[in-house]
């Protein structure tokens, strides 16, 4: 064959550009002079100049500055400096030869425009050098990819030049006198071999990274994960990840073992952003006119989120998650998206190649034909390499970045839906059970993870697909519309399945939230069903949703088996049909090895969507579920963080004006509630139980629904509940509450709070861990646990609800003294005490006197008892309910008759604390009583237990000193590989029948399609089918028997499998 068309870069050469008999209708290729001067050194240079901006994006981005001169980037620039010199060089020579008119003759266009070319794009790259390490940039996936292109590209002009050198040597080394002037052939030889090692020494360096920058964003950390800091190779390789996976090959890995998590994933530096588009999208929805946010970041260490129910006008709408994440995680998603749609080319290029290489092979097996030449059996061998090898490079990255994404979506919504919880109004938390909230962290959130990574095949499958149909359509024509019309038949019949599947994920996630709610009442008040033997009727409850939940399981199971048989059994259903219809419209149409084999190669790539679409369409359908439950939850009303105003110019730090609360609903829970604390006064609240003296302080803290009226505190507020709240951490660390400890404020704290006594038995001191809701500290102890972190926090505002309620008597006044009273520690803070201890009320500054969710009375202590009103009631009936101690109640008598002038309300007083110190010191005779008749029998049982006692002391002791301290064993798992007795119980608890019946089926399945492919060889390679129908029908028939085959396993292995599941589930 020839090519005598001419080309526009032939005269820029001097040479022809192309030449097909040159390059591939011979057995010794090689490209064209001019070629290799202009497409093989232009094209990496445009490729620089086109995908640089990245470069110039990560320059702009990068947290990271100031990168050390280091033996690395000081080699590059030398080196590039070289190139420089060297095409500036070039340059200048070409320019001299040009005007030499004895040489002007060997020089063309493309000799003077390569060096320029060269010249600008090294200056680029030299350029990068100290910028990149200006600006922290350690690596550049731009520049390595230009080295590695130019550095092959390269290599046929390296070629080219040895043979031509070899040639010259040749000829200067032979016999002719009149031997030609190789000058300036041996300048570009010598200056294209320095070129090319420098090239090479190029690429080498770029597959390292630079050094450390010295300034960064993020806090660098002994564990840091080495990708942060690997090289754009070491990335696309995973040889960053090497270290870790030989660890784990020589020893368990444990949590230790694990690298920090890459600040960019961190809930820091992914919230902000979520944050920022979530609150853009509330304001869109209620057209809000407030400006948008300048920048998604925090502001002091917190996040702002929008409250959809707080914004005033316009219709409202529910604010969707969908949008906001697109917004925040779309670029990377759009990034795997392109990698994708590469991995897709690349693996229908694939067929093509094999075609060439069955063609290679064919030519070789028929003598009548004349043979291709063995180099393109190399080439395509060498392209199918390249192709997949290509093809699992970009794939590897494409699902990283999809688990990334998922990875964030995932932290986002969790981190939302938490910082939700803590706001809800107290309407929503009625709705909204823990066991729901957890739930939507826990499962809900988890659905887009999974969802994230196979997203992109809602769009590859079809294309797949699509491509699949074409391909088959140039191997067997109209045939390929059979196949399609099945796939089109079971796309209706899928869509019936996915709707009924979605159904049950919304009952099956009803009957999970009612569950998770149940387990949680039952583990939190496991002591009262333990007590009253309850377990049975609770396990009852816990059973009944459990077997509805795997009813509702089964039917899913059921389905999800009938979608994966339909799509499981397509592509070969699809090949059956387009094969008989290809060999049954036309006597002439005979199934050859290329037609067979680039079929088969084509039905195995659309194996792959056909199975997975189903698949993609059950996840969508339930993170479609998902969505929708988290925007409710997110959408539903919150507290109005305007209810309580911290108004600075206010005089009184604590100030409420006709304050109307509530519990939600609209009904009034406190009403006309006016109150004002000035600074540095002892204010409290008392009133019969009910009464609304906790409302109260929770509608300080704007805990309550403010239906009218003005709250307003100015300061920090710190809050001792009347539970107390204990964290499963130290002693110390639940006093401390992340706060830095201060040893002499610490030790005043603990000594004021009572728990010297309490730290000093305890086994490891204050550095004892606390477990889960306190539960190796008594009710007293937790609750001075407490209040010592209220007092350790030195707020300005203390809201106290009643902390002396679950404390001994003397332990009580010890507190009031030392912390709360007149001379205590806070006796310079504000601070407001909900009691019932009455001895304490005389060194208040102001009582307020709650009845019926009103304030029915106000003043001092003297100015109550005067009045004779509900104040002097209360006092009667605490006294005739309460179980005051003979010496509390002295005391209480004293300051009464110090107090009170009324002698008929005295004398009222006097009779209520005679009765209450009759049945006082009743009580304590009774107790005493009971000691002494027990003291006899604890002495006899003493002496027997005195020698075992010391005996398992001295053991125990051992014990305690090894662990000090420790409650929760740190948890253990199993390491190495899974042992037999695992299996062994799995295949019990699914059965061992349904078990073997399961890999039998699996086995049978894949006989029948290994014997399918095999049969299929048969066909291609009977010659004798092309002149007989009837052989033609026998073997058309025999592989139909194996697709039935096929289908039969294949659907009994799913219900099998799907029956077997559900079995091990229960």
């Amino acid at each position: 064959m020839t090519d005598n068309n001419s080309h526009p870069l032939d005269k820029f050469c001097g040479s022809k550009f192309w030449d097909s008999n040159e390059t591939w209708w011979t057995s010794d290729p090689d490209f064209t002079k001019c070629f290799e001067k202009t497409v093989l050194v232009w094209g990496p240079c445009a490729f620089l100049w086109v995908f640089c901006i990245f470069d110039f994006y990560y320059l702009k981005a990068s947290l990271d500055k100031n990168i050390p001169w280091n033996k690395l980037n000081i080699s590059k620039l030398v080196i590039m400096g070289a190139l420089l010199i060297l095409s500036a060089t070039d340059f200048i020579m070409a320019l001299v030869k040009n005007g030499d008119e004895s040489t002007t003759a060997l020089i063309n266009a493309v000799d003077i425009w390569c060096p320029v070319i060269k010249f600008v794009t090294f200056l680029l790259v030299f350029i990068f050098i100290p910028l990149n390490r200006k600006y922290g940039v350690q690596t550049s996936g731009t520049q390595f990819l230009f080295w590695f292109l130019l550095v092959i590209f390269s290599i046929p002009q390296c070629r080219t030049e040895v043979r031509a050198k070899n040639e010259r040597n040749n000829v200067l080394n032979s016999n002719v006198d009149d031997k030609p002037d190789y000058s300036w052939d041996e300048y570009n030889y010598v200056s294209y071999m320095i070129y090319f090692a420098f090239s090479c020494a190029m690429l080498l360096l770029n597959c390292f990274a630079d050094a450390m920058p010295r300034e960064t964003k993020y806090k660098r950390t002994n564990n840091e994960i080495p990708e942060s800091s690997a090289s754009f190779l070491s990335r696309i390789t995973y040889q960053w990840f090497d270290s870790m996976a030989w660890k784990g090959y020589r020893n368990p890995l444990e949590d230790k073992d694990l690298w920090d998590l890459r600040p960019q994933d961190s809930c820091k530096e992914v919230m902000p952003i979520f944050a920022h588009y979530w609150n853009k999208s509330v304001r869109k929805n209620y057209k809000s006119q407030t400006p948008p946010q300048p920048k998604a970041q925090y502001s002091n260490g917190k996040v702002e989120f929008e409250n959809p129910h707080g914004r005033s006008g316009g219709k409202k709408k529910v604010t969707s998650i969908m949008p906001p994440i697109i917004k925040s995680f779309g670029g990377v998603f759009l990034l795997g998206a392109l990698m994708k749609f590469i991995c897709d080319v690349l693996t229908f290029a694939q067929p093509q190649v094999l075609s060439l290489i069955i063609s290679f092979v064919q030519d070789y097996s028929e003598d009548s034909v004349e043979n291709q030449p063995e180099w393109k059996g190399i080439l395509y061998a060498i392209l199918l390499f390249v192709t997949a090898a290509a093809q699992t490079f970009i794939l590897g990255q494409y699902f990283h970045r999809m688990f990334v994404v998922g990875l964030r979506i995932r932290t986002a919504l969790i981190n939302a839906i938490y910082r939700k919880a803590l706001v809800i109004s107290n309407a929503t938390r009625k709705e909204s059970t823990v066991g729901e909230i957890v739930n939507l962290m826990a499962v809900d959130a988890q659905r887009f993870m999974d969802l994230t990574t196979y997203l992109n095949m809602i769009w590859s499958a079809p294309l797949q697909i699509a491509l699949a149909m074409y391909f088959l359509w140039l191997q067997l024509g109209p045939s390929v519309l059979a196949g399609l019309a099945v796939m089109i038949i079971l796309i209706p019949i899928n869509g019936v399945i996915a709707n009924r599947i979605k159904v049950y994920q919304i009952r099956q996630m009803k009957y999970k939230d009612e569950r998770v709610k149940l387990m949680n009442e039952v583990l939190g008040g496991i002591k009262v069903l333990k007590l009253y033997a309850w377990e049975p009727s609770f396990e009852n409850q816990v059973l009944q949703i459990r077997e509805k939940e795997i009813a509702t399981l089964k039917a899913s199971a059921y389905l999800n088996a009938g979608t994966s048989f339909l799509w499981s059994c397509a592509p070969f259903l699809v090949s059956l049909v387009t094969f008989a219809t290809y060999v049954l419209i036309d006597e002439n149409n005979v199934l050859d090895a290329t037609k067979i084999f680039v079929s088969l190669s084509l039905f195995n790539i659309l194996r792959f969507p056909l199975i997975m679409l189903p698949m993609l369409i059950t996840n969508m359908v339930q993170t479609q579920v998902s969505v929708k439950r988290i925007n409710k939850f997110l959408n539903s009303e919150e507290l109005d963080p305007d209810s309580v105003q911290h108004d600075p110019k206010e005089a009184d730090p604590l100030v409420i004006r006709k304050g109307v609360f509530s519990w939600g609903e609209g009904d009034e829970t406190l009403k006309n509630i006016d109150m004002t604390v000035k600074k540095g006064t002892l204010c409290a609240v008392v009133g019969t139980v009910g009464s609304g003296k906790s409302s109260l302080i929770q509608a300080l803290l704007g805990e309550m629904d403010k239906l009218s009226g003005r709250v307003n505190t100015v300061g920090s507020i710190a809050y001792v509940p009347q539970q107390a709240w204990i964290q499963n951490a130290t002693l110390r660390d639940n006093i401390l509450f992340g706060l830095e400890y201060d040893r002499k404020r610490y030790n005043r704290v603990v000594d004021a709070c009572a728990l010297r006594a309490d730290i000093d038995m305890l086994s490891a001191g204050d550095q004892t861990e606390i477990g889960e809701k306190g539960i190796n500290l008594s009710g007293g102890q937790k609750q001075r646990v407490s209040l010592a972190r209220a007092v350790y926090s030195n707020a300005d505002l203390y809201l106290l609800d009643d902390p002396l309620s679950a404390v001994d008597s003397h332990v009580g006044k010890h507190i009031f003294e030392e912390v709360i009273g007149p001379n205590g520690l806070l006796a310079r803070k504000t601070r407001v005490l909900v009691t019932h201890g009455i001895t304490f009320l005389p060194q208040t500054n102001n009582i307020y006197v709650m009845k019926l969710g009103e304030i029915s009375e106000s003043g001092t202590y003297q100015e109550l008892l005067a009045r004779k009103g509900a104040f002097a009631e209360f006092i009667i009936q605490h006294l005739q309910e309460s179980t005051e101690e003979v010496e509390d109640l002295d005391e209480i008598k004293q300051q009464l008759e110090v107090t009170v002038k009324s002698e008929e309300l005295l004398g009222t007083f006097e009779k209520v604390i005679s009765l209450a110190r009759t049945e006082s010191l009743s009580d304590s005779v009774s107790v005493k009583s009971f000691d002494s008749s027990k003291g006899s029998l604890r002495r006899r049982k003493m002496g027997r237990q005195d020698s075992e006692i010391s005996a398992i002391s001295q053991v125990s002791q051992k014990k305690t000193d090894v662990d000090e301290g420790k409650l929760i064993e740190t948890e253990k798992s199993e390491t190495g590989g899974v042992q037999l007795a695992v299996y062994k119980h799995y295949i019990k608890s699914v059965g061992v029948f349904l078990s073997l019946a399961t890999l039998f089926l699996n086995f049978v399945y894949q006989s029948f399609s290994i014997g399918s492919n095999l049969w299929l060889t048969r066909w291609s390679n009977d010659k004798a089918v092309e002149n007989d129908t009837s052989l033609r029908d026998m073997y058309l028939g025999v592989y139909g028997a194996f697709g039935f085959g096929q289908v039969i396993s294949q659907a009994t292995c799913s219900v099998t499998l799907a029956i077997g599941c559900i079995y091990c589930a229960k």
